[in-house]
């Protein structure tokens, strides 16, 4: 392991080559079990490998083996909190928006009653036809921000910008309708 460490350290090409050669295989089984996704595991080893091209020099890390794995790890980790922030749904990111607005423990158990089913109900009829309509269409059926503004012909921040201002006057409802 001394002797790849040496070979980064030179910048020697052979280092790349050594490392797959000693680690591959285990750093991919690594990532795969991490994951769970063969292509995102090939990404995973091969970012590992350059991760650890632009470590080494300066660092000079002994032993080498927890040190590669530990690189492969926290890469592979990093992908999966990515991927799966990014699929998140339309709906879902339009309910965690309305949370700051709805008291509770649980939002699903707070949207379920009458009583503020009627509120939220009575606040639309304050609002204009167009704000009544983003409002519902992003929060009750999900429909994401950059399709609104596409469909409303408005740029993305100032339809968020705009729906910030709605949810801030329903907060200010709710709170003095006694429901925060």
């Amino acid at each position: 392991m001394d002797r790849i460490t040496e070979l980064l350290w030179q910048r020697s090409e052979n280092a790349i080559a050594e490392l797959a050669r000693n680690f591959g295989g285990r750093l991919y089984r690594l990532a795969l079990n991490i994951t769970s996704d063969r292509r995102e595991a090939e990404e995973t080893v091969s970012d590992t490998y350059l991760t650890l091209w632009n470590t080494i020099p300066p660092q000079r890390p002994d032993p080498l083996a927890p040190f590669v794995y530990r690189v492969c790890k926290n890469i592979a980790l990093n992908r999966v909190r990515y991927n799966a922030a990014q699929k998140r749904s339309s709906y879902e990111i339009s309910l965690d928006e309305l949370a700051d607005c709805i008291a509770g423990p649980d939002l699903w158990e707070t949207l379920d009653s009458r009583a503020l089913g009627r509120a939220i109900d009575t606040f639309l009829g304050t609002l204009t036809p167009e704000n009544r309509r983003l409002f519902l269409r992003r929060y009750w059926f999900g429909d994401s921000i950059q399709a609104l503004a596409q469909e409303y012909a408005i740029t993305e921040n100032a339809l968020s910008v705009r729906l910030s201002r709605i949810r801030d006057k329903l907060k200010a409802y709710l709170t003095k309708e006694g429901f925060l």
